[in-house]
């Protein structure tokens, strides 16, 4: 139990540190280079349920929401 506590905290942890490095802060940058590997993201079909982009683009809008 103190194992999975304190991989929880470490988890977090990291969370904090790398969240703001990683996190596009543009809409634009949740295009470039990725995950799902898709050529033209946002412009097939298939991207409309790619899990990366929605939630990528949902963090950009609640970012621009938080700013305001």
């Amino acid at each position: 139990m103190v194992k999975d506590f304190v991989f929880c905290l470490q988890e977090a942890a990291l969370s904090l540190i790398f969240k703001k490095s990683w996190t596009p802060k543009e809409p634009s940058e949740c295009y470039v280079n990725p995950p799902c590997g898709c050529n033209n993201p946002g412009k097939n079909l298939k991207c409309e349920d790619c899990p990366y982009l929605e939630a990528c683009l949902s963090n950009c809008r609640l970012e621009a929401a938080y700013r305001k």
